[in-house]
């Protein structure tokens, strides 16, 4: 049965993808979203805020990470429907059974080529707005910059699960939010980056306007 439902979702995800780019369409975005902003640089966002923050990316080639896991091939394909491209793994280096070291190794390739990079920082189970040290390091390693980002809409379903996934619907208003870029020096420790990065993140999702909080021209 359960080889069954993931078939059928497999099924089902062009026809879905196909949906987001219309609703993507209808979208009134409250100001021009500036790609340099955050191109070449680690995306960092919610799991339940994955769609939006998605929505900016359609067509541009952002590198997505997604599980190794069965429901990846889902979010994979979905992704790569939506012009994504993807590497399966984990940001988790020391854990080969999730992918970690290769998955780890493909993002550091990926990003000293001057690619962009998108991670969902409490993915793939939670706990919610609580930061993995996989981002952290990645950015310590690379040299690269993590820049925290938030969309919010207006008119939206959230669902009751842990991530309070959001699905924006038609023509809805969205707001988006992007963080100044945290660095992470190799004299930075893991603990003190991921509790600004997960205050960074909860600023933007609560629309606090904080001086970290960085607007879209």
């Amino acid at each position: 049965m359960k080889k069954l439902k993931h078939n059928t979702s497999l099924l089902l995800v062009p026809f879905v993808a196909f949906l987001i780019r219309l609703i993507h369409k209808t979208i009134r975005w409250d100001k021009r979203i500036d790609y340099e902003l955050y191109k070449g640089k680690i995306i960092a966002l919610l799991h339940g805020n994955a769609l939006g923050v998605a929505m900016l990316g359609i067509d541009r080639g952002i590198y997505a990470l997604v599980s190794r896991f069965r429901d990846g091939d889902i979010a994979e394909k979905f992704l790569l429907s939506l012009g994504y491209r993807v590497i399966r793994g984990s940001t988790e280096e020391g854990k080969p059974q999730k992918g970690g070291s290769a998955g780890f190794l493909k993002l550091l390739r990926v990003l000293k080529e001057g690619q962009t990079v998108a991670i969902t920082v409490d993915g793939p189970k939670g706990p919610y707005g609580k930061v993995k040290p996989g981002i952290i390091l990645l950015a310590q390693k690379s040299g690269i910059p993590i820049i925290p980002v938030y969309v919010s809409f207006d008119w939206c379903i959230k669902l009751n699960t842990w991530d309070k996934f959001t699905i924006p619907l038609p023509f809805s208003k969205a707001k988006v939010r992007i963080g100044h870029p945290i660095w992470v020096l190799p004299e930075d420790t893991t603990d003190s980056k991921k509790e600004e990065l997960e205050e960074a993140l909860f600023s933007l999702s609560s629309g606090r306007p904080l001086e970290r909080c960085l607007e879209p021209r």
